[in-house]
């Protein structure tokens, strides 16, 4: 398989969405104590880029999505390269949820606070 450190490269991005979803639906299924499925907001991914520390590696004027794109891409590559994996991020992040993640007009920072610690671990893995 053939895939660079770009973190704007889209086939990135989509590996990594389905990663962060599943990731994502696994820690709040263990966090709620039932099976449940739920996409990650890219207003989540962007509060969580920012809360890690990471925003040097968005591009200038990237708007949420872009910035969920490349929060996409480089959970992505973490996971490619043997950095992270999924078992561990669901592990950090259902440490790091709060009752807010199943607040209608909280859920969205409270994702991405958790998230923010799972990106922090990928920044310090990879040298970010």
């Amino acid at each position: 398989m053939r895939y660079g450190r770009d973190f704007t490269d889209k086939g990135l991005a989509k590996l990594g969405d389905s990663l962060i979803n599943c990731t994502f639906s696994l820690a709040l299924s263990e966090y709620l104590g039932r099976p449940t499925g739920e996409r990650v907001p890219n207003a989540s991914l962007s509060v969580a880029l920012e809360l890690a520390g990471l925003r040097h590696v968005i591009p200038p004027r990237a708007d949420k999505h872009g910035k969920g794109d490349v929060a996409e891409a480089i959970f992505a590559y973490a996971w490619l390269e043997g950095r992270i994996t999924v078992e561990e991020a669901a592990k950090i992040l259902r440490e790091n949820l709060t009752e807010d993640v199943t607040h209608f007009s909280r859920k969205k920072e409270a994702v991405g606070k958790a998230f923010a610690e799972v990106f922090r671990v990928i920044g310090e893995r990879l040298g970010l």
